[in-house]
């Protein structure tokens, strides 16, 4: 595919010296037809003061537990600018239409001739032509002469062609603009999976990208000071609430097509509960991507207790913690509130709108394995499996010998809570069980 404009990232854009150099630079690239290229004035973060409408992802500090140095601290200025540089030349690829880009930036050295800038006649979104590559044995070639490969995790953004529509995806289908973190770790992410879950939850995968397996432009940061990324101490820029696309409700019928079972959500009850004896009922009531995103934004927020309940406490945190209630309140009033009734013929007011107290458990074996037999202080209890990385577990019902244990996430055990249905979790005896739990009070 022809290279149609080249955009070039530079802070000093205006000065004659900077401007000298860069077109002496992008000669050198030896490209083999005219080429239109521009040099885009860079955005300083290192101010702290961003751009109206922008922020940084205010997790990314992992804390000084982490395995990475760079997770290790709050997203820095000069991160912060680089990206806002990066994602202004994706906006300007879509208005201005150009089909192919090379975006560079000015510290951009070429070390092979771009003679036949032919990329492989293969799918792919982004082709970076130089980049650091975290594992490059694992990645695997692609065409017939073994010189490119269908790129994993890589840091750096200093030299990289995208096409008009990879642009479109990058701008309008991540809130990038408001979870700022350094491009090459957003990148990273937007085509193969993030070594972060969290990251993965922001930024899902969604094009593909590929490399030459030498580079063909590299990067001459570490011996000359770059000036699209300045050099800065780690400073407080304007934070908001981190997007989590779980958490964005603002199209609920969209919401509920990506994280709730159509056939429940439709009404179907009698087609979709099966009847596991005694009044203990299974439904498929969520999505796999509820399950996984659920999980991980629990893990993500890290607000996990283990002393909230007096008698039989639980290693959990409440979904109003990680902000997830107010969704979770409404699926259970549209969705499974209607089910009790049908399914009990439940009569009287109140059934409709119940107060529910929601949780998240987390049963792992180095911490709490099990849950001692006990009643729940609610009129119906709900128990929503998250995942499937365990062995062992299930809710254990002694007084009808029958264990709770769904074989798919996201299916729902609803059964009385109080008097006649005690019950406890029985120990996992490998990896960690995740479930959520509901404890349903109607109003009067």
């Amino acid at each position: 595919m022809k290279i149609d404009k080249i955009y070039i990232i530079s802070l000093n854009a205006g000065d004659p010296s900077v401007q000298r150099n860069i077109a002496a630079k992008v000669d050198h690239l030896g490209m083999p037809y005219s080429v239109g290229w521009e040099i885009v004035q860079g955005f300083d973060g290192t101010s702290g003061n961003l751009l109206d409408g922008h922020s940084v992802y205010n997790l990314w500090n992992l804390g000084s537990d982490s395995w990475n140095d760079w997770w290790k601290r709050d997203v820095t200025g000069g991160e912060a600018g680089c990206a806002i540089s990066h994602l202004n030349i994706w906006k300007s690829i879509i208005k201005d239409d150009v089909n192919c880009a090379l975006i560079l930036e000015d510290d951009f050295v070429s070390v092979t001739p771009l003679t036949n800038p032919v990329i492989p006649n293969t799918e792919w979104d982004i082709a970076f032509l130089g980049r650091n590559a975290i594992c490059p044995k694992d990645e695997k070639r692609i065409d017939v002469s073994n010189k490119w490969v269908t790129a994993l995790s890589s840091y750096n953004t200093h030299a990289y062609v995208i096409k008009r529509d990879a642009a479109k995806t990058l701008v309008n289908d991540y809130n990038f603009q408001q979870n700022l973190i350094a491009p090459d770790e957003f990148l990273t992410a937007t085509y193969t999976d993030h070594r972060r879950q969290d990251i993965n939850i922001l930024f899902p995968p969604k094009l593909k990208a590929i490399a030459p397996v030498n580079n063909w432009i590299e990067q001459n940061r570490p011996h000359e000071k770059s000036t699209t990324e300045p050099n800065d101490a780690n400073i407080n820029l304007l934070k908001k609430q981190p997007y989590f696309e779980i958490l964005d409700d603002n199209d609920w019928d969209s919401w509920k097509s990506k994280y709730v079972n159509e056939t429940v959500a439709k009404g179907e009850y009698d087609l979709m509960i099966d009847d596991i004896g005694n009044n203990i009922y299974e439904f498929p009531l969520f999505t796999e991507k509820f399950c996984k995103e659920a999980v991980a934004l629990a893990e993500v927020m890290n607000k996990w207790t283990k002393d909230r309940h007096e008698f039989y406490p639980t290693n959990d945190v409440l979904l109003p913690e990680i902000g997830l209630d107010n969704i979770y309140n409404r699926v259970i009033k549209e969705i499974v509130s209607p089910l009790c009734i049908h399914l009990w013929e439940l009569e009287g007011a109140g059934w409709d709108n119940m107060n529910t107290e929601n949780f998240m458990v987390r049963y792992t074996t180095d911490r709490q394995s099990h849950l001692s037999l006990h009643h729940d202080f609610s009129h119906i209890t709900m128990v929503v499996k998250l995942n499937d990385e365990f062995d062992g577990g299930g809710t254990w019902f002694p007084k009808y010998k029958i264990l709770a244990n769904p074989k798919l996430v996201g299916t729902a055990t609803i059964h009385p809570g109080m008097i006649t249905h005690k019950h406890g979790a029985r120990p996992i005896h490998s990896g960690k069980r995740y479930i959520n739990v509901s404890f349903m009070r109607k109003n009067n």
